[in-house]
């Protein structure tokens, strides 16, 4: 992994832009630590910087900016391509070319493009990449991003400076203090319905992402705005065409179980130790059982635990290491260490995300820093194969959309916005049937269900709801530019009216919601510790499996990862399988009124509040009071809180 900077400016002289680089290099400091490198090209209106976290080829052969073997082409780059050694047979094979000076990934695929193309390259490559490619006979500059955005890639041009920017992390307004980057309320109204920036928009208005699967040319002529064109090489709704591939749940486990160990092989490739995350879910034990069988030697894994029972798995993932053999660590999470960390991982965020679960992602990534350079996930494992509830509980769901209009709206009257403590009892006479006894954030759950029963919502509305956030109270100076309208718009817009509803969520998961927030969270989380996240169900032989099998193979009277499980029970004890999934979740609704609450107050306060101006300080002071009061607004106040604290970093 390995963070870059750039910028094309035909005003911007030299001296200025090798000043930039080197603050671009020190912002971006935990994304590489071990070398950087700076280069100017194009007349010297093209900067290119770039900071490196040496995972191949240890040596001063992998530093970048790398130059192509003609001279013709420049790349940077953040990533890891994973078949770079068969890419290399291939260009032996077919082109006759076989002059490498590294053994490292970057100059296979800088080579890739030189011979082969851009297109026919991103058809060969697989991996975790975004990067930058300066064309010097061509004048081109292309940005690049990987199919899911695994890797993050902003653009955007700078009016008052002439000057088009790109780089890994949104630090344009660090390195323009001069320069005013204007909020983006559309970002905003994402951030606070559904804790993350979704789209292809960021925070600020005049900076964008490169969708995942897209690739953007840029041209540039002075005395003008760029040419900009964008390109989709990579399409999830064309991956189904595999659908339904099989009719024998025993070959379709088999080939599963073939599939992730060529994966798993491929991606513990590396010139440092490789570890794993491991939380005792399906999806994390599976990767390290795999990665453990392949290992001459024990696999360290790391967990963060939580003293709160209900937010803790560690002792699964100690009784699956235990089974497997790995080194074991974990660090378990308190109110002491809340209050004295918190903020300062907040403020390594360069743009808002309000998924809670950034914290313990730090505090994991921060623990594995300590002994590996690069660790596997499990993330993406509950996308493929189909292990939120969101997607399992369905059926159950419709149900209750059936209830009669006027039961809604009785229940709405009466149980919508209700306090902790009526919860409470609500779940200690549901928890006395057998199917609810085990279930990790029941309260949650029943709190989430009674706030979206709404009369007024047609089914697929119904559905959506469970997405986005409870929102009490319109928290906009604007009240039209808070709209939850924007985002069923949205949702729909990525749908394909041929598949199931749980694909239809699926597939709205996998274009929002993994790259936006799983994604963004573990790159910022693992990055900020200088640590290199994986993540093999991401491999594309292996997704493609995923949309070949029935949805039967993943979801069955309820239940998720039913083929996952059921390969995972070869491989440790069913009794650490076949429990209720609890996630990576944190108390947060407690720590903002308990350890946190000073600091709470002190950014909900009318003051802090209204300095960004578009944010309605009466209504949120409403929800802050109505939560302290034992109402659950956690998820929309810790967004609101997160967006205060990096306003106030900015």
């Amino acid at each position: 992994m390995c963070g870059f900077f750039g910028l094309h400016s035909f005003e911007i002289d030299k001296s200025k832009k090798i000043s930039l680089a080197k603050e671009a290099i020190l912002n971006l400091n935990s994304r590489g630590p071990d070398a950087n490198g700076i280069k100017l090209a194009d007349n010297n209106n093209l900067l290119f910087c770039h900071n490196r976290l040496s995972i191949l080829d240890l040596s001063v052969n992998g530093i970048q900016p790398m130059i192509s073997a003609s001279g013709n082409l420049i790349l940077i780059y953040n990533g890891e391509i994973y078949n770079h050694l068969k890419l290399r047979e291939k260009l032996k094979k077919e082109n006759n070319y076989n002059y490498w000076k590294s053994t490292s990934d970057t100059e296979t695929l800088l080579q890739a493009m030189e011979i082969w193309g851009i297109n026919k390259t991103l058809k060969e490559i697989k991996g975790m990449f975004s990067f930058a490619l300066w064309d010097k006979e061509k004048r081109k500059l292309y940005l690049v991003r990987d199919p899911f955005g695994e890797k993050p890639l902003y653009y955007g041009w700078i009016s008052k400076l002439n000057s088009f920017v790109f780089g890994s992390d949104l630090i344009f307004d660090k390195l323009f203090t001069n320069v005013n980057f204007d909020i983006n309320p559309l970002a905003l109204n994402d951030l606070f319905h559904l804790n993350y920036i979704d789209n292809n928009y960021t925070i600020f208005k005049n900076i964008k992402k490169i969708d995942p699967g897209t690739f953007v040319e840029v041209n540039f002529k002075k005395y003008q705005t760029p040419q900009i064109f964008r390109k989709k090489y990579w399409d999830l709704d064309r991956s189904h065409i595999y659908s339904n591939s099989y009719t024998n749940y025993g070959d379709a486990k088999r080939d599963l179980n073939s599939i992730l160990t060529k994966v798993v092989q491929n991606q513990i490739l590396a010139d440092v130790e490789v570890g794993t995350f491991l939380s005792g879910g399906i999806d994390s034990s599976l990767i390290t059982a795999k990665a453990q069988e392949l290992s001459s030697r024990r696999i360290k894994t790391f967990c963060i635990g939580n003293e709160n029972q209900e937010y803790d798995e560690s002792n699964y993932a100690k009784k699956v290491s235990k089974h497997l053999g790995t080194d074991h660590e974990e660090i378990i999470l308190n109110d002491k260490i809340m209050i004295d960390k918190v903020p300062h991982i907040i403020n390594k965020l360069n743009e808002p995300l309000g998924d809670s679960s950034f914290i313990p992602s730090y505090f994991v990534s921060e623990l594995a820093r300590s002994k590996v350079k690069v660790v596997l996930t499990g993330d993406a494992g509950d996308e493929l194969f189909g292990g939120y509830n969101r997607y399992t509980q369905i059926d159950n769901l419709k149900k209750i959309h059936l209830i009669p209009k006027f039961l809604k709206k009785i229940i709405k009257k009466n149980f919508y916005n209700i306090n902790d403590k009526n919860i409470f009892k609500i779940s200690k006479i549901i928890s006395l049937l057998p199917f609810f006894k085990k279930q990790f954030y029941l309260n949650n759950k029943i709190n989430k269900i009674l706030d979206r029963i709404d009369p007024d919502l047609n089914y697929d509305e119904f559905i959506l709801n469970f997405l986005i956030n409870k929102i009490p109270y319109n928290v906009f100076v604007e009240p039209k530019n808070f709209s939850k309208a924007i985002i069923f718009k949205n949702f729909q817009s990525k749908n394909n009216l041929k598949f199931s509803l749980p694909q239809k969520i699926i597939n709205i998961d996998l274009k929002s919601y993994l790259p936006n927030d799983i994604l963004f969270k573990v790159d910022r989380a693992s990055m900020a510790n200088s640590v290199e996240t994986r993540a093999p169900f991401l491999d594309l032989d292996l997704f493609y499996f995923s949309q070949s099998i029935p949805m039967n193979y993943k979801i069955k009277n309820s239940d998720g990862k039913i083929i996952l499980r059921d390969l995972l029970k070869e491989k440790v004890p069913k009794n650490l399988v076949d429990r209720p999934k609890a996630g990576f979740s944190i108390p947060i609704g407690e720590w903002v009124r308990k350890p946190l609450l000073d600091w709470s107050e002190n950014l909900l306060s009318k003051k802090n509040i209204e300095k960004s101006g578009l944010i309605n300080f009466e209504n949120v002071k409403k929800i802050w009071a109505d939560h302290k009061n034992g109402i659950d607004n956690s998820n929309l106040i810790w967004s609101i809180l997160i967006f205060q604290q990096w306003l106030l970093n900015r």
